[in-house]
């Protein structure tokens, strides 16, 4: 009876020392993983500055300041999926402007010419495809230097998929966006923030499976069509 109560004990101080070691260190250890998903480069002249589709209240006054500092003559927009219902309400006559439509639109409001403007028609369902998209357009429209912006939490992803999938001759700058709210040092007290995290590491998670598995059995792909741009 004793020797139970005393593995008891034990057991108990083992798991209070848990407990406390877990409570001081969940800031860092919870931390880290936040911090690792964002990436920024120097900013330097280029010849496009990518804005990924998604979050374009976010990302387009960013890429509009970057075009008025002169960073980049041109900004090119890629295209995500259709909203769902989107169709449906077409065929009752109402039309609803996909993303891409707004995001020139509010290029344009902030006093960025429609020629310094181009869109990707191409619709894209993950980073990957974007990136995909990206490339059959730089086949056709050389461009040395890109600067891609981005939402913080998606940096990193964007970076490690880009930098695999385009050309190497092609510089890469991946550009956070300043005012981003996301904080990774308090990820997890945001309900937003948190599904950003969990979001990022499934992509990533995603990427490094296709990572093994192209080298499993060779980097062999066939010749991408044509993007359409306008």
């Amino acid at each position: 009876m004793l020797r139970l109560i005393w593995r008891l004990c034990r057991l108990l101080v083992l798991l209070l020392v848990l407990g406390l070691g877990l409570y001081v260190g969940s800031p860092y250890l919870l931390t880290t993983p936040g911090r690792y998903l964002i990436m920024e480069q120097p900013l330097a002249k280029a010849d496009i500055i990518l804005v990924l589709s998604g979050e374009a209240y976010l990302r387009i006054p960013e890429a509009a300041r970057l075009y008025h500092e002169g960073f980049a003559p041109t900004i090119l927009l890629s295209r995500g999926l259709k909203e769902r219902g989107t169709d449906d309400l077409l065929r009752v006559g109402i039309r609803i402007p996909d993303e891409q439509e707004y995001s020139v639109k509010l290029l344009e409001d902030l006093n960025v010419p429609r020629k310094a403007i181009l869109t990707i028609q191409e619709r894209s369902d993950s980073t990957r495809a974007e990136m995909q998209t990206v490339a059959r357009f730089l086949k056709e429209h050389p461009a040395p230097t890109l600067v891609i912006v981005t939402s913080k939490a998606h940096t990193r992803r964007v970076y490690k998929i880009f930098s695999t999938g385009l050309e190497p001759r092609i510089r890469l700058i991946i550009h956070p966006v300043g005012n981003d709210p996301f904080d990774p040092g308090r990820w997890w007290h945001d309900r937003t923030d948190t599904k950003q995290v969990f979001h990022e590491y499934l992509g990533l998670m995603d990427y490094w499976r296709m990572r093994l598995w192209g080298a499993m059995l060779g980097q062999v792909t066939a010749a991408p069509p044509p993007v359409a741009v306008r």
